[in-house]
């Protein structure tokens, strides 16, 4: 009990010293003069656009807010993610949620349009003779703009009810086949939907013919990227051994007393472009050891077991910032590399319980948490496996909590 409270408060603990960071990281701002500012920004990873952003020029400082109205835009560092001020008019037809109703197609094309002008902070997904912006409004919606030379334009996707039925109105394939009509190879234009990733691939192949100097590096963390290293640390791990016995009810519960054992290994991490680096996956070659008294009215079982073994676990960075929380979780398959444990009978006999096992295997669950600077990587974790046989009926479950730290020789984020 004392050992799961302990662990619990630590994660608290951890959670509440990360949360309480502000999460302002390296970037630049673009003055409404074309200056460029460097220093501190409050990256929130909006998912809508943003109307302002704190920022200041050292981290010791005080911050200030800018509109959209204010600034030409700005630049994380990190990935390069880059947004401009821009005003422009929509016209809002709902796609989520209850549609526009029309009697008929005729009365939605000769319908009078109702723009709204908007004025914020939207990201520029590429850049070159034609330059694609994505704009989300405040009810979680996406608007595509493109400009070529001075003119900007919204493209156009409306979902609308006429009668019983739905339609999908795709303007936005018309304008980019006129937009696109001198592009140096055929674009797969009127296959493509109205979502982020298809459209800056349709802009990206359509700049592409082109030879333009003045190009943000907006893709800097396009593909994903390996994360290697090394492991250290500490585990805690206690046994309760289920031994069979030839009277009923056939088996005894024997508690063994809990001990800490060093642990380490090595890893290889591979983390996905897409989520901006939030989604990984760990893989580690991973060794621990299990070191437990446990005693009955017969014998008392010494274990000193060292394991072997592989982990796979799935990684979710929730907070991104300096420092950085994830979470995860995943699977652990581990096997008996060297075994010293010995049972000793109340008359004082020895024997070792190596050539007594019967699986020399153990698989778990894995659940953690951890925070991570730029290569150090600290994590707190609990295993729950489901431990050795010691023969054909009996088995020894076993509950695992680690601390570990973790160093980075692999590419990091800037």
């Amino acid at each position: 009990m004392k050992t799961k409270l302990t662990i619990t408060l630590l994660l608290i603990f951890i959670a509440k010293f990360c949360l309480a960071q502000r999460n302002f990281i390296k970037g630049k701002l673009i003055t409404a003069n074309k200056d460029t500012l460097s220093g501190y920004i409050d990256y929130k990873e909006w998912i809508k656009s943003p109307l302002e952003i704190f920022f200041k020029r050292e981290i010791t400082q005080p911050s200030f807010v800018y509109s959209s109205t204010e600034l030409s835009g700005f630049v994380i560092d990190f990935n390069q993610e880059t947004y401009t001020s821009l005003s422009f008019a929509i016209e809002k037809l709902p796609r989520n949620g209850s549609k526009i109703a029309f009697p008929s197609l005729g009365a939605y094309y000769s319908r009078p349009k109702k723009l709204t002008q908007k004025n914020a902070f939207v990201r520029v997904l590429s850049a070159g003779k034609a330059t694609l912006y994505h704009f989300v409004d405040k009810d979680s919606e996406e608007h595509f703009l493109i400009k070529q030379g001075a003119t900007l334009e919204p493209l156009v996707y409306h979902i609308i009810e006429t009668g019983n039925q739905t339609a999908k109105i795709k303007q936005y394939q018309i304008q980019l086949s006129e937009k696109l009509a001198d592009a140096c190879k055929k674009l797969s234009i009127q296959s493509i939907d109205y979502y982020a990733k298809d459209m800056k691939k349709l802009i990206d192949s359509y700049n592409d013919c082109f030879k333009i100097i003045l190009k943000p590096e907006l893709a800097r963390n396009s593909l994903g990227r390996w994360e290697y290293g090394v492991i250290a640390g500490a585990g805690y791990s206690r046994i309760k051994h289920i031994i069979s016995t030839s009277t009923p009810p056939n088996y005894v519960y024997v508690q063994g007393n809990g001990n800490i054992t060093p642990a380490g290994g090595v890893f290889m991490n591979y983390v996905f472009a897409r989520g901006r680096g939030k989604f990984a996956i760990q893989n580690e070659v991973h060794t621990y050891a299990l070191k437990s008294t446990a005693t009955d009215i017969e014998s008392r079982f010494r274990y000193d077991i060292r394991y072997l073994g592989i982990q796979n676990l799935f990684r979710y960075t929730f907070y991104i910032g300096k420092p950085s929380i994830y979470l995860l979780g995943g699977i652990s398959n581990a096997f008996i590399v060297n075994d010293r444990s010995v049972v000793e009978d109340i008359d004082g006999g020895k024997s070792e319980l190596v050539s007594a096992f019967d699986r020399k295997s153990e698989q778990g669950l894995i659940a953690g948490l951890g925070v991570r600077g730029k290569r150090l990587m600290l994590e707190a974790r609990g295993c729950w496996g489901n431990g050795f046989s010691a023969d054909v009926l009996s088995i020894a479950p076993t509950n695992r909590y680690e601390l570990l730290a973790k160093w980075n020789f692999g590419p990091v984020q800037q």
